[in-house]
């Protein structure tokens, strides 16, 4: 019981941190989109 609940909580966080690293990127990916088309 205790263990299944440890590992529910570290798929929980890993979980968070993708979803975190998704909302950067695609930020990361807007920008990069916005100064190519200023520079055009």
């Amino acid at each position: 019981m205790n263990f299944k609940r440890f590992q529910e909580r570290q798929v929980k966080r890993v979980v968070a941190q993708v979803g975190h690293t998704d909302r950067f990127a695609l930020y990361l990916g807007i920008r990069v989109d916005l100064m190519l088309k200023w520079d055009s």
